[in-house]
Order: C-alpha cells, then sequence, then structure tokens
C-alpha cells in the first residue's frame, strides 16, 4: 500500500470516511424529531474541518518561494488544486449551516443527503487534482451524480422522485457530451495526459473544434448557461432548498476547475478552437438571464436566474488565456459562494416557517422582520453588484478580462447585465422596504442557520474591502502552468 498517497491525498480520505459515518448513523432508526437527525450534520462539519486541517500543511509548503507539486500517476496537488480544496470545503460548510433551517424538508434522509454531499465535495477535490482526462471526468461524475441523486429527498413532493430521474438524465447527458469532446481531445492528441495535449496537436481542424465545444456543453449544464438556463430555473422552483443549493455551488465549482484544466491549460497554445464558443455561450446568459429574472414574481426563481448571470461571468472571463484572468475567475468564485449561501439559506429559513418567496409574501417584510429584511437587502446588493460590496469588484475584474482578451462587445453585454440586475435587485427592495405589511411576523432562523448567515454577509462586506490579499492568494493558485511542472 501507498501510505504516502494516503497521506498526500488525506483531506479526500477524511471525506470519504465522514461519508462512510454518515451512512452508519443514517442505517440506525433515530427518531426524526430527536438529536439523531442532526448527528450526520455535526459529522459532515467535523470532516469538513478535518479535511481542512489536513490541507495545512500543504498550503504552508506550496504557496512558499518555491512550491513543489505533489504528483501521484494521474493526480497532483499543486497550487490550483490547493485552492479548489479551499473554496470547496468553505462552499459544503456554508450549505450545511446556512441550510439547517431547510433540513426539515428532507426527512427522514437528512443522513443520506450529508452522504452524498460528501461524495460530491470528495469528487470535487478529485476533479480539481486530475491531470489527465480519464480521472477528470470520473472527479466531475463523482462530484455531480450524487447531487442529482439528491434532488429526490423531498419528504412530502410525490414528483421528487421524477424530479431526481430527470436530473439524472441530464447530469448523465452533460457528462458524456463532455467525456465524448475529451475523447475527441486525446484521439487528436494521442494521449489522455494534459500537459502532453498541447504536443500532440500538430494543427487546428474541424474535430478540434468539435470536441472544444463539447466540452464546454458539458461543463456548461454545471453553470446552467444557455441553453441549460431553463432547466436550473426549473430545479430551483421545484427542489428542496440544500439539494438545489449543493449543486449549484459544487457543480459550479467542478465545472470551472475542468475547464481551467482543459481550455486555459490544456488548449492554452490555441485558444481560437474555443474561445468564440465560450464567449457566445456566456454572452447569451449574461443578458438572457437578468432579463428571466425581471418577469418573476417570486424571489427564489429571481435569485436563481441572477445566480446563473453571476455564473455566466466566470465562463466570459475564460478567453483571457493569463494568470490575472485565471486569478479573476477563481476571485469570483470566492464571491459567488456566500452570495448564493446566503440568499438560498434565508429563503429556506423563511419556507420553514411556513411563508412564501412571492411578491405579496414579502412585501413589508422589514416591520415583520428587521434582521432577515436587512440580511436579505444586503445579499441581494451583493448579487447585483452594488459598490462597495465584493461582487462590484469581481464584476468590474471580468470586464477588464474582456477587453484585454479582445471582447469588446462581450464586456459591454457584461455591462449590461449589470444594469439590468441592478433594476431587479431594486424593484425587489422596494418590496421588502413597502410601507405596507401584509402578514405576521417572522421569526429569526436558529442559531446554526444564523452563524452561517452572518459568516456569508460578513464575507459579502469584507471581500471588497480584502481585495488586495484575496486577488494575491487567487494570483498564487492560478500561477502557470495549471496541470503541474
Amino acid at each position: 500500500m501507498n501510505l504516502t498517497f494516503l497521506q498526500d491525498f488525506g483531506p479526500i480520505g477524511i471525506l470519504l470516511l465522514g461519508a462512510a459515518v454518515c451512512a452508519a448513523l443514517d442505517l440506525r432508526s433515530f427518531d426524526s424529531h430527536g438529536r439523531g437527525p442532526q448527528r450526520t450534520r455535526w459529522v459532515v462539519l467535523a470532516s469538513l474541518l478535518l479535511a481542512f486541517v489536513a490541507s495545512i500543511g500543504f498550503w504552508h509548503s506550496s504557496f512558499g518561494p518555491t512550491p513543489p507539486d505533489i504528483e501521484h500517476g494521474s493526480l497532483v496537488i499543486d497550487r490550483f488544486a490547493l485552492f479548489f480544496y479551499a473554496i470547496t470545503l468553505a462552499a459544503a460548510g456554508a450549505v450545511v449551516l446556512c441550510g439547517a433551517d431547510a433540513e426539515s424538508e428532507l426527512d427522514p434522509h437528512r443522513g443520506v443527503f450529508h452522504l452524498l454531499l460528501l461524495m460530491s465535495c470528495a469528487g470535487v477535490l478529485f476533479t480539481a487534482s486530475a491531470t489527465d482526462l480519464i480521472s477528470m471526468g470520473a472527479g466531475l461524475a463523482l462530484a455531480v451524480l450524487p447531487m442529482a441523486l439528491a434532488q429526490g429527498l423531498h419528504k412530502s413532493a410525490a414528483g421528487s422522485v421524477r424530479t431526481a430521474a430527470r436530473a439524472l438524465s441530464v447530469s448523465g447527458f452533460s457528462l458524456v457530451v463532455f467525456l465524448l469532446g475529451t475523447a475527441i481531445l486525446a484521439g487528436l492528441a494521442g494521449t489522455t495526459t494534459l500537459r502532453a495535449i498541447p504536443l500532440g496537436l500538430q494543427h487546428l481542424g474541424p474535430l478540434l473544434v468539435v470536441g472544444a465545444i463539447l466540452m464546454i456543453l458539458g461543463a456548461a449544464a454545471q453553470f446552467g448557461l444557455f441553453p441549460f438556463l431553463w432547466w436550473r430555473a426549473g430545479l430551483g422552483s421545484r427542489l428542496p432548498t440544500l439539494p438545489f443549493l449543493a449543486a449549484t455551488l459544487l457543480g459550479s465549482l467542478a465545472g470551472t476547475a475542468a475547464l481551467l484544466r482543459l481550455l486555459p491549460g490544456a488548449l492554452g497554445a490555441a485558444p481560437s478552437t474555443w474561445t468564440l464558443a465560450v464567449a457566445v455561450l456566456a454572452g447569451i446568459t449574461l443578458v438572457l438571464a437578468p432579463c428571466l429574472a425581471w418577469r418573476q414574481r417570486r424571489l427564489s426563481l429571481t435569485v436563481v436566474y441572477l445566480l446563473v448571470a453571476q455564473l455566466a461571468l466566470v465562463p466570459a472571463t475564460l478567453p483571457e488565456v493569463s494568470q490575472a484572468g485565471t486569478a479573476t475567475i477563481l476571485y469570483l468564485l470566492l464571491c459567488v459562494i456566500p452570495l448564493a449561501a446566503g440568499l438560498l439559506g434565508l429563503l429556506g429559513s423563511i419556507a420553514a416557517q411556513g411563508e412564501g418567496s412571492a411578491t405579496s409574501d414579502l412585501r413589508g417584510l422589514w416591520a415583520r422582520s428587521p434582521v432577515l429584511a436587512g440580511a436579505l437587502a444586503l445579499l441581494l446588493a451583493g448579487l447585483a453588484g452594488l459598490p462597495p460590496l465584493a461582487g462590484f469588484f469581481a464584476r468590474l475584474m471580468t470586464v477588464d478580462a474582456a477587453l484585454h482578451a479582445g471582447l469588446g462587445w462581450l464586456a459591454w453585454l457584461e455591462l449590461v447585465s449589470a444594469v439590468i440586475s441592478v433594476l431587479v435587485v431594486f424593484r425587489w427592495l422596494l418590496t421588502i422596504f413597502d410601507a405596507r405589511v401584509d402578514g405576521p411576523a417572522i421569526a429569526l432562523p436558529q442559531r446554526t442557520t444564523v452563524i452561517g448567515v452572518v459568516l456569508c454577509t460578513g464575507a459579502v462586506l469584507s471581500f471588497g474591502l480584502l481585495l488586495g490579499p484575496l486577488f494575491a492568494i487567487a494570483s498564487r493558485g492560478a500561477l502557470p502552468p495549471l496541470i503541474g511542472p
């Protein structure tokens, strides 16, 4: 047995061990109203914390003056992978904390969801460490498919199994499209190793363009980009809060890690094969998503469309093949995680009290619950990119990246998307702070959810002030080459 491998990839092993513990606890017959269902939540949080602690040593060595890359066959621990280790563990922790009130929707399947969540986290870490196409496809499947299964855990929705079956079908189809593109790329290059692919591509051809587009479409499904925009919004309107939130964050992280390894990494020497396809998909989504958000009369669907528009900035920045462009994407991910977790966690808490998210349900929320209304307004402002919150600087940097890539039209579309998003959020703020009060007072979330939302709102407020240090960390994580030495 290779003990060095077990030590180096201890964080992934800890997550899988935590998943096994959740499975063992779930097999026992706990009373759903007792303390039993909450135990798996603390197992998840402990596993995430231990996995983060296990990666601290790598951070100390790999972010030093001469960072070594730890390689084991088709896996590597480099600065890029370590960044995704930290951000993935933080995203999963935010899901568990902010979604504590929404766990009741999953009874009696809380343990199953926590098991699937840890498996999906391990899949994201595996994808970020992959250095060949086969291991990347396996990691992406491990990250995406458990969350598709989790979408059938609704305790009261009769159509939850049908929804999970559809989610599995779409997720499986997107993985097949992604793997087909990687198969074409491997066939043209004569290798599956990422660092050797540029050497094997002697000339550009139509088949290479087809392979790159298929890979982009397969990963676009995880972001909810066009043409998967309506599917993502449909899931947000039918699914319990926790599975949707986890699938959105972890799927986006896995898709980003795969695209950055493949496009700027393996195909960075031939950007003309994929930059136009990425830019077009991102541009369509950037305009279409906030326009659809404007038409919604439920805040939950509005947030979903605005999140898709925010995530569309990731592929919009990909054509800038440089350290600064990749660092912008990593900083953008840092900003999206607290916004998504905080907003959907608050909406899940409101729904757990029997309240809806329609305009009539939220009118006058400021008078009914000032704390909830203030946190919701702050997170919505960050999602719209209002200064001086973190989302504002992320949008500015993505516009700059589009200009550096020579895509002025894409920069204009990003600005148009930002303006429409601001108008959408402003309309909802008028509803929340309306003087007319409809409905009874709304209680504060439980303590665990409050902790998660406070951490998320603090991140939204501070990430703009800490732009320099955070962008420096993202730049170190984005140093080329992305696939090792």
